[in-house]
């Protein structure tokens, strides 16, 4: 069974990079959620090896505020659709 590859402009990592810095409201889908992007939070590493990006949204089915982080493999490298900017 051969996998799918995951085109990286249609990752969170790369909307939240180039596209959610944007004001304005905008909805996305992940899998089968739709969210509401609220903020982008980028949190420095103690360390210095750089920051976590973190995407703060609205999850309309849960019906709650989450945060989605981005760095995160089972996040950040799933597709996304933009439903509305």
């Amino acid at each position: 069974m051969a996998t799918k590859k995951v085109d990286e402009k249609k990752t969170l990592a790369y909307a939240v990079a180039f596209h959610f810095c944007t004001s304005g409201k905008i909805d996305f889908r992940l899998g089968d959620k739709i969210y509401q992007h609220i903020n982008t939070v980028y949190d420095e590493r103690e360390d210095g090896r750089g920051f976590n990006t973190c995407e703060v949204v609205y999850n309309y089915k849960a019906q709650k505020y989450e945060v989605l982080v981005v760095t995160d493999e089972k996040i950040g490298n799933k597709e996304i659709t933009i439903l509305n900017v």
